[in-house]
């Protein structure tokens, strides 16, 4: 009567959760990233003024972040991502006469804890990019910026420009009225800690809808307005029209 070799059963299951647990992983790894992808794709969205701080004494410059003299950036050139290949599984070992100790199964928790620490290293991964690409923009920034027109020796923008362009960009999102070629002109005091404090209209046309945008745009830039150079009280009049912001 001929008799069959018994199978090592727990050798078995051993190997078989070995590579269950190493298509678990890579599975895993596969998602994180494609999860990655994802988030590279999404360009981050920065506020760009189109005029200097202010400064008590510009210079003679050009009115931009890089100034008249800075060269233009060239374009970076994305280079596409490729996913890991999945490595090929191996076939089964034979079953060896001798039964070879093996290493516990990777539990779940261990895998979930491996599973943080990569995404923990991938978000540091695009911090750092997003900081390498403000420093190239701060290198890029060197021109020699300014206002036209300058006689001083800093660089940046007289106050009353850049309360200029705040009051541009609030009144963008504002203007509104119910009559043709609206204009209003008012003068605002602002004082050393960069608040309104006076607001005369001096000349309108009378289009009360107009004017009411003319004052709330006022108020949603005074949130940006910083303290007049020297900490002194600043007055300017300002001419508001449906084509936008005017220094009087």
């Amino acid at each position: 009567m001929r008799h069959h070799p018994k199978k090592d059963f727990g050798l078995v299951v051993a190997i078989t959760c070995s590579l269950l647990a190493h298509v678990v992983f890579f599975a895993g790894f596969s998602f994180l990233d494609f999860f990655r992808i994802a988030q590279a794709n999404v360009a981050p969205v920065y506020y760009v003024d189109m005029v200097n701080l202010p400064v008590a004494d510009p210079r003679s410059g050009s009115p931009s972040e890089r100034g008249a003299d800075a060269s233009p950036v060239a374009p970076e050139t994305s280079k596409g991502m490729q996913s890991p290949a999945t490595p090929p599984q191996k076939p089964p070992a034979p079953i060896p006469d001798k039964k070879i100790p093996e290493s516990p199964a990777e539990t779940e928790k261990e895998f979930r804890e491996r599973f943080a620490r990569l995404e923990k290293k991938l978000e540091g991964q695009h911090t750092e990019s997003v900081l390498d690409k403000l420093r190239q923009k701060v290198a890029a920034s060197s021109g020699r910026a300014g206002m036209p027109g300058g006689t001083g020796a800093e660089a940046g923008s007289d106050y009353g420009s850049f309360i200029q362009s705040r009051l541009r960009d609030a009144f963008e999102k504002t203007i509104s009225s119910s009559g043709r070629n609206p204009m209003v002109v008012v003068r605002l005091t602002i004082n050393r800690a960069g608040k309104v404090i006076g607001y005369r209209v001096e000349r309108t046309t009378g289009d009360k809808v107009f004017e009411d945008s003319v004052a709330r745009a006022v108020y949603l830039a005074e949130e940006n307005f910083p303290p007049p150079p020297g900490r002194k009280e600043f007055q300017q009049g300002f001419i508001f029209k449906p084509e936008g912001v005017g220094k009087k």
